[in-house]
C-alpha cells in the first residue's frame, strides 16, 4: 500500500502539467545610481503574485533585451516591446562609428523629469523638473498619481507606467503641463 501511495504521489508532483510563463516587467528609476549613471534599468519576472529575478542593466543592454535583439529570459520570444507600445527605439546601425549602437530618444529625456539642469558637466541643456535636483511638491504628486511613483529616488516606473511615461515625455503638451506644476 505505502508503496502504491508513494508511485501514485510521484506521478502527481512529476505531471507534465506546465505553469503559465511568467510575464516580463520593465522599469526605469531617475536617480543617480552606480557608476554615476542618471537612470537605472531593470527587468523582473512577474508570476501574477508577485516580481521576481530582477536584474539591473545599463542602459545599452535594457535596450537590446528589450527590442528583442538579444535573447534573455526577460524576452525569451525577442518581442520588440518597444514596437508593439508605439516606441521608435531599438537597435541601428552607426555609420559614423561603423558599429550598431542602442538608440531610444525617450530614455535620453527621463533625466528631465528629476533634475532642473543636467547634473553632470558638458551638457547645458534644461530639464523639466522645478527644483534643482528634484521634482516640485505638486510635480511629485503628480508622478504618484499618474505612475504610482512616490518617490523619484527610490521607485521605479514599472510595467504599464513605464511605457505611458516614455509615451509621455515625447509629448509637447505633457512636457508643459509638467513643467507648470509648481
Amino acid at each position: 500500500m505505502f508503496r502504491v501511495l508513494l508511485i501514485l504521489s510521484w506521478l502527481i508532483c512529476s505531471s507534465i502539467v506546465q505553469p503559465d510563463r511568467a510575464k516580463a516587467c520593465f522599469g526605469v528609476r531617475v536617480s543617480i545610481g552606480a557608476n554615476s549613471e542618471i537612470c537605472t534599468y531593470a527587468c523582473w519576472l512577474d508570476n501574477g503574485r508577485v516580481l521576481n529575478n530582477k536584474r539591473l542593466f545599463d542602459k545599452a543592454s535594457f535596450i537590446k533585451i528589450v527590442s528583442g535583439e538579444w535573447p534573455s529570459i526577460y524576452n525569451p520570444d525577442r518581442i520588440n516591446f518597444f514596437e508593439e507600445n508605439g516606441l521608435d527605439c531599438g537597435v541601428a546601425f552607426d555609420s559614423t562609428l561603423w558599429k550598431e549602437a542602442s538608440v531610444c530618444h525617450p530614455l535620453d529625456s527621463l533625466w528631465k523629469i528629476r533634475f532642473g539642469t543636467y547634473p553632470f558637466k558638458h551638457n547645458t541643456e534644461m530639464g523639466w523638473s522645478n527644483k534643482y535636483h528634484k521634482p516640485s511638491p505638486k510635480q511629485e504628486k503628480y508622478l504618484y498619481d499618474r505612475y504610482n511613483v512616490t518617490h523619484v529616488d527610490t521607485d521605479f516606473f514599472l510595467d504599464t507606467n513605464f511605457w505611458r511615461l516614455l509615451n509621455d515625455v515625447r509629448d509637447t503638451s505633457w512636457i508643459k503641463h509638467y513643467r507648470s506644476l509648481h
